[in-house]
């Protein structure tokens, strides 16, 4: 990954890490002893915003306290162990030069302003740490209003420098039901009317998130299969974009998929005119990478195991109003790091341009520290502590008269010495654990259900089973490539048969 270049560069990076704990089961992660500090390390990442952390609130006190980092999460409140955003941010020494522009002067919880700052406070709306922006924001009813920032898709913070960052993750109605597509509108409208409003308070914004939209049918690789574009015949966006130009603007404006319009008519740099003249928000991955890029996903599907062909679609963004698009430097998609359906994205931004508007302000309240009191222990914890070192002072004693003393050589602390080789090998896939040899039980099983027929590639295939219900249970052989473009000799052959 590109070093930050410019000494007063701050990089944002967002990340859906589909359950914060799963991800230190994948490399490189796997080798940071299940720590948030060392993985920001690695990004070299300011700022960060990870979402589906997927954790309730006794996991706040581990993924809540990070050393050398602010860290503002939200949860949902009555749903556990679901959604779950948070935005973590350096605390810079006091000469590193960027560290006013790194300061948190006031932050929030949802996108209302309608959350309690404290369970007997009053609300954000209503206090001191109000960032405003409310007007419009009551177009439903109160009740629907707490209820989707009671979700834990939201959080927002203010720095010093007169930058708003809003960290997000937009429902996906995955389900397809009537009653998810209006909540996930409502989300997306509340989002962007709150954004607008900052905006013409003299706010500068970034957006960054799982905002579950696609904004483009380039960026989109199931329908452009659908509507029978072959990718691999283009080389660029643009011949995409040109030649197929009613499709494209089609795709922005399908009436079933609403949200995609909503998106293009907050982006400046919009397919669609009419938008880009209202929009005040710039795709920064795309600013850097350029229009023509293809294949630029962020997200695959799992089941079908889509990530090796690269056959997925872009739905998580880093977007900053137009006024800071000349101050971006950097930014792209880290499609090698694994642990989540989604990969990482980054941007690096100079903030030379922006000046320091406040000079004096207090911790917030919602960072995570004082929101969930984890400054203070819990007196049983403290117990379990004490009589742990009483056991350890035991063992200690016993080790001294049977063991030697182990003196360290290295002058890299124990919990780095680890993760010290990931920033030259971290992208490098031989680094990968070697797969696992099959076991004799298992090849016994695999006799038992016969010999794999051989696919259109000379490659044994693989056994599913149906899960429809006219074939429910039924098994099925089919290659075992993953899912790609129709005309891709490296993706899947289609092959399918029986058992």
């Amino acid at each position: 990954m590109q070093e930050v270049k410019d000494k007063n560069g701050v990089r944002f990076l967002t990340f859906n890490v589909n359950g914060v704990r799963t991800l230190f089961q994948h490399y490189p992660f796997s080798r940071m002893n299940n720590s948030l500090k060392l993985a920001f390390e690695l990004f070299q990442a300011d700022i960060v915003t990870l979402q589906e952390l997927k954790i309730d609130a006794k996991g706040i006190s581990k993924w809540g306290k990070v050393e050398g980092y602010q860290s503002y999460i939200t949860i949902p409140q009555l749903r556990k162990g679901y959604s779950g955003v948070g935005c973590w941010v350096r605390i810079p020494p006091d000469d590193d030069p960027k560290k006013d522009h790194l300061r948190v002067v006031k932050a929030e919880e949802g996108i209302t302003g309608l959350l309690r700052v404290q369970s007997n406070g009053v609300s954000y709306r209503e206090s001191s740490e109000s960032i405003g922006g409310y007007a419009g924001l009551d177009f439903t009813d109160e009740k629907q209003l707490l209820h989707i920032d009671g979700e834990g898709r939201c959080v927002i913070i203010e720095l010093a420098n007169n930058v708003v960052v809003f960290s997000t993750y937009c429902p996906a109605n995955s389900t397809q039901t009537e009653d998810g597509e209006q909540s996930r509108l409502i989300f997306l409208k509340l989002l962007f009317k709150r954004i607008r409003n900052l905006h013409k308070l003299g706010k500068h914004i970034v957006l960054m998130g799982d905002i579950n939209v696609c904004r483009d049918l380039k960026d989109h690789a199931t329908a452009l299969e659908e509507l029978s574009i072959p990718i691999s015949c283009y080389k660029t966006g643009s011949e995409i974009e040109d030649k197929f130009n009613d499709k494209c603007v089609q795709f922005i404006m399908d009436p079933v998929r609403i949200g995609r319009r909503l998106l293009n008519t907050m982006l400046s740099d919009s397919l669609i005119p009419q938008y880009a003249q209202q929009g005040i928000l710039v795709d920064s991955t795309r600013h850097i990478q350029g229009k023509d890029r293809l294949k630029m996903y962020t997200v695959w599907n799992t089941l079908l195991n889509t990530r090796p062909a690269n056959y997925g679609s872009r739905i998580d963004f880093i977007f900053v109003d137009a006024d800071l698009k000349d101050s971006i430097q950097g930014g792209d998609i880290l499609t090698t790091i694994m642990g989540s359906d989604h990969c990482p994205v980054y941007m690096d931004i100079s903030v030379d341009s922006l000046a320091i508007s406040c000079k004096s302000f207090a911790k917030p309240k919602f960072e995570a520290k004082t929101r969930y009191v984890l400054n203070q222990g819990n007196i049983m914890e403290m117990f379990r502590k004490v009589i742990g070192n009483e056991n350890n002072s035991v063992k200690a004693t016993e080790n001294k008269i049977s063991k030697p003393p182990v003196h360290r050589t290295s002058s890299i602390p124990a919990a780095l010495e680890s993760a010290a080789p990931l920033q030259s090998d971290m992208f490098d896939s031989s680094n990968q654990p070697l797969p696992r040899l099959k076991s004799t039980h298992m090849k016994a099983f695999e006799d038992m259900l016969g010999k794999a027929p051989v696919c259109q590639h000379g490659e044994e295939t693989i056994l599913r089973v149906s899960k429809t219900d006219k074939n429910y249970g039924k098994k099925f052989w089919v290659c075992k490539r993953s899912k790609g473009e129709k005309n891709d000799p490296e993706a899947s052959c289609s092959f399918f048969q029986w058992k």
